[in-house]
């Protein structure tokens, strides 16, 4: 061989070849080559054949292919407990990078899968139903990709059928209906074996060994008894995993008790309350609800309404009493079970501050022509309702026959007609009840013919340099007038001077003409900019169980006591907002709340103080005051004797930001389904609840209070069952 330019030729191999192809190695990459072959016998070397083009040392590059021979099986079916093996050889230039992947699997938790630069193996040992299904192998590199697809079929028993639902609940009977199993085994469902069981035993009853529909009633059921059903899948390999309800449901005519009952807002007079329909009708249509209420504290409950909705009101209730609420379902076969709210309620007006929702409003700006109407329109919110109240200016606003104030609880309205001039401003809306007063503005321009613009003239943003808009590149006096203005816009004039001070005066110019000028009341020396601040924090860990409605941010100068927001609004829907116009020399600290329907929580700890020198990022912590945690779990017995046991428990991970009051514990008997509150404000985490019955299984709840309300609760694992303890002589 030689190199294409040199010609230069020299032998390639040391010993003679007997093939009729050989690789040549060691070459420089991206060199042209010539080469040439000469055969030799025993009376020596022959003539040469060479190449006819020279050959550059490049990679060739190729797209990968997957090779698959004539045995190659698109489906392979394995029994259960035996081995899948998958194999496949591939190529490509460069080397591909392969892949296995199996839809909603992680085959890492189950296969084995070795990979080389021309083949890649795939093996699962010991294979259940779960390793069923279509399975992928792709090839990949810089020229393409290839895949190829595999579905395999483990025969095996099958799943677990789909979510179990009933209708038809009658006093003796119940129709279960439930969805086929997700995998089949490989096999097809033969039939479904359905059990029952009673809720206070353990064992299991069948009640249908050989059910072909996905449906099926179940008779014979002792009326008010609570009971459990599970169904299994049946294929020729075996019976499956079975299904089961996580509830027992009563066989009776009655309805089930209505679902959850919520607590949805209070006044100090009434209450709305709401709740979800029965599981079952107990055979005939729900024709309406009864609602019930006591005092906090008495036995006896009375009648607080009938309705047909799943929501309504009590009212004629007494300001900072406590109650208790509860439903029942009726149809015609009578009254179902109660359902209680989960906790008692006291009767108050919520304390929500007032704020307003300026959004609508761009920029909070209106522009109208003199002689037209104009209307500001504001969503309020509020508990109490707020009183609201109208300023221009200083000037309050009353109604005239140009001026019309309409307020409701949820928005209020500004309207004024044959706007003038006069009109024009800052328009104040405060809003006030027992919870705080806040104050919003919308400024409002009404066009017309100008007059002589009103002095002093304000100059900011004064610099030694601008990107703005060339006024006068030669200025000579010390004035200068300025037309061809934007309406409404500040402008800023450039080429002046650092150090130097000017004067101005502006003229206002409209389709009518133009305004007398107005001069400024002072020279001004052109100096450094201000700065701005561009703030950003992180959202609460815990919402207090509310949505977060906004922040309050507040800022104070060094030196100084006194905070104050820099914002307009009275909070800001996003976590981050830019405070602008801060002074070069001046160092600033801020701190930020948060805000939800149960008010706003305890301000951040304040930032490190910030000199306004660059775009600087704070992230602050933020915490909302709310509802807790529920205790922590799991609830835990000891010291059981024959009519007391001792429930113990760990505090919330969370109080919610306010020291928690005491627990409420809660118990109720197994079969019955009603909860009585054993003790309402448990100082420690631990109770001896006394007054039991001997040999009866008990369930118990508890729940954390703080001053902002009460938690979820932690429900027991397991029951709790009185005994009398066993003395040391009996062993």
């Amino acid at each position: 061989m030689c190199k294409a330019d040199l010609g230069a030729w020299q032998k390639v191999n040391a010993e003679t070849v007997l093939a009729t192809k050989y690789t040549v190695v060691d070459l420089e990459a991206g060199e042209h080559y010539k080469f040439r072959v000469s055969a030799v016998n025993g009376a020596g070397k022959g003539e040469s054949c060479e190449v006819p083009a020279t050959i550059q040392t490049v990679d060739r590059l190729s797209a990968p292919e997957i090779d698959i021979d004539a045995n190659f099986k698109q489906t392979h079916i394995v029994r259960a407990g035996a081995s899948i093996r998958l194999f496949i050889a591939f190529s490509g230039r460069p080397v591909p990078t392969a892949v296995w992947s199996k839809a909603d699997a992680n085959l890492s938790l189950r296969a084995d899968i070795q990979t080389t630069d021309s083949f890649s193996t795939l093996t699962v040992e010991e294979c259940n139903r779960n390793d069923a299904g279509k399975y992928v192998f792709t090839v990949e590199n810089n020229s393409g990709s290839k895949s190829i697809a595999f579905t395999v079929k483990v025969l095996d028993t099958p799943g677990p059928p789909g979510p179990i639902t009933f209708k038809d609940v009658t006093r003796g009977s119940i129709t279960l209906m439930w969805d086929a199993p997700v995998l089949d085994g490989g096999s097809r469902i033969h039939h479904y074996i359905v059990e029952k069981r009673e809720a206070s035993r353990r064992s299991w009853q069948v009640v249908s060994s050989k059910c072909t529909r996905q449906i099926f009633k179940v008779t014979d059921l002792a009326e008010g008894m609570p009971y459990y059903y599970r169904v299994s899948a049946e294929n020729e390999y075996g019976v499956g995993e079975p299904c089961e309800l996580t509830e027992p449901v009563v066989a009776t005519e009655e309805p089930a008790p209505p679902k959850r009952l919520d607590i949805v807002d209070t006044t100090k007079s009434s209450v709305v309350l709401a709740w979800l329909k029965p599981d079952h009708d107990g055979g005939s249509r729900v024709t309406g609800y009864l609602l019930e209420m006591k005092q906090k504290g008495s036995d006896y409950w009375i009648e607080a309404g009938q309705t047909k909705q799943l929501t309504f009101t009590v009212e004629g209730l007494m300001e900072n009493n406590e109650y208790e609420f509860r439903v029942k379902a009726k149809n015609d076969a009578g009254y179902s079970e109660p359902r209680e709210a989960f906790s008692s309620v006291i009767i108050k007006e919520p304390q929500i501050e007032p704020t307003a929702d300026l959004s609508e409003i761009s920029r909070q700006l209106i522009t109208c022509k003199a002689g037209s109407t104009f209307t500001i329109d504001i969503p309020i919110s509020g508990r109490p309702a707020p009183k609201v109240t109208w300023k221009l200016e200083e000037m309050r606003l009353k109604e005239t026959e140009r001026v019309a104030i309409k307020t409701t609880k949820d928005r209020t309205t500004l309207t004024v007609k044959d706007s003038m001039r006069g009109d024009s401003g800052k328009y104040y809306l405060t809003l006030e009840n027992t919870a705080g007063i806040k104050t919003f503005t919308v400024t409002v321009v009404v066009i017309g013919r100008p007059g002589p613009v009103t002095g002093p003239i304000e100059i900011s943003s004064v610099s030694s340099e601008s990107s703005w808009q060339l006024v006068n590149s030669s200025v000579k006096r010390t004035q200068i007038k300025v037309t061809h203005l934007t309406k409404y816009q500040e402008l800023k004039v450039t080429g002046l001077m650092e150090g130097s001070q000017y004067q101005f005066r502006v003229t206002a110019v409209n389709a009518a003409g133009n305004s007398e000028p107005s001069e400024a009341s002072q020279y001004m020396l052109c100096k450094e900019p201000s700065c701005n601040i561009s703030l950003a924090w992180s959202k609460p860990t815990y919402d207090g169980g509310a949505d977060i409605l906004g922040y309050v941010l507040e800022m104070k100068e060094e030196g100084t006591e006194q905070w104050y927001r820099p914002h307009t609004t009275a909070t800001l829907r996003n976590a981050e907002f830019t405070v602008t116009g801060l002074k070069t020399t001046q160092k600033y600290q801020f701190r930020v709340a948060a805000t939800n329907v149960n008010g706003m929580s305890e301000f951040s700890e304040s930032s490190a103080e910030i000199e306004p020198v660059e775009r600087i990022a704070a992230y602050i912590k933020v915490r909302v005051i709310g509802i807790p945690n529920p205790p922590e779990g799991p609830l835990e017995y000891d010291d059981i004797q024959a009519r007391s046991v001792r429930v113990s428990w760990r505090p919330p991970t969370d109080d919610g930001g306010a020291d928690i009051l005491g627990y409420i514990v809660e118990r109720r008997e197994v079969p019955k389904t009603a909860w009585y509150t054993v003790d309402s404000r448990v100082k420690g985490t631990s109770l001896v609840v006394k007054g039991l019955k001997e040999n009866v299984e008990y369930h118990f709840r508890v729940s954390a209070e703080n001053h902002f309300g009460i938690s979820k609760p932690l429900k027991s694992e397991e029951p709790a069952i009185p005994k009398t303890p066993l003395s040391k002589s009996s062993f």
